[in-house]
């Protein structure tokens, strides 16, 4: 998946100009940017650490970490400074991520992801993460995740994005996807993760994802795997 943003942990102070603003990015504080602004930081890598971050990755973060109703905005910054507790926690990260290229693609994925989960104290990267997101499909998905329980209309979902119902059902299906599909997968991969990693009962999880009744959890959980919950566990027994 393609890098939409970046970020920059700041080893010396530096200046950088964004804009008709003239910035001035203080040693010992971190830095989100979006991915397109990176260039504007290339005459002063001297300064500083940089990594770049997938959608994925942020996706995942959302996965995670439950997004905060305040999070979704009519505008999102570009940047974003974070004075952070964590920071010599986030150059080992970073170090980690820039040292070795041949890092496999999931270790990468976790070790990202721990560099947003430290940034996170500061509720206001979420907010920038979740303006990162290009897709629409996966702004979505990050708001059902901040309540995967929760009875999900489509009008719900298009008042948190500040738009029509109609104009995001028009969107998704560009994208090629649907509410309902979407809030179907997500559900589910929640279902699996519950049930490979919990010990919760089928009931417990079918409440976790949304479901009242625990037959039709289970009945819909067989339409989309193909076998019910606690044969689709056997495999992992």
């Amino acid at each position: 998946m393609p890098y939409i943003c970046s970020v920059i942990l700041v080893l010396n102070s530096f200046g950088v100009r964004i804009g008709k603003e003239d910035i001035l990015f203080k040693k010992g504080s971190a830095v989100l940017i979006e991915y397109n602004l990176k260039d504007l930081f290339s005459s002063n890598t001297d300064h500083l650490m940089i990594v770049d971050v997938e959608e994925k990755t942020v996706n995942d973060f959302f996965k995670n970490y439950t997004l905060s109703p305040f999070s979704v905005r009519r505008f999102y910054p570009a940047y974003l400074i974070v004075e952070c507790e964590g920071f010599s926690l986030l150059k080992n990260l970073v170090a980690c991520l820039n040292c070795d290229s041949k890092t496999v693609d999931v270790v990468r994925n976790q070790i990202s992801l721990a560099c947003l989960a430290v940034l996170s104290s500061e509720k206001i990267v979420q907010s920038f993460l979740f303006g990162s997101l290009n897709s629409l499909g996966c702004k979505v998905k990050a708001i059902i995740h901040s309540d995967i329980s929760a009875s999900w209309r489509l009008c719900d979902i298009s008042s948190r994005l500040y738009m029509s119902e109609s104009l995001l059902k028009r969107k998704l299906k560009d994208e090629g996807v649907s509410f309902s599909r979407l809030i179907l997968e997500e559900r589910m991969m929640m279902a699996q993760r519950l049930l490979i990693y919990s010990n919760h009962t089928v009931g417990k999880v079918a409440g976790i994802c949304g479901y009242d009744n625990a037959s039709y959890f289970v009945s819909v959980f067989r339409r989309y795997f193909g076998v019910p919950p606690h044969q689709y566990l056997s495999r992992f027994s």
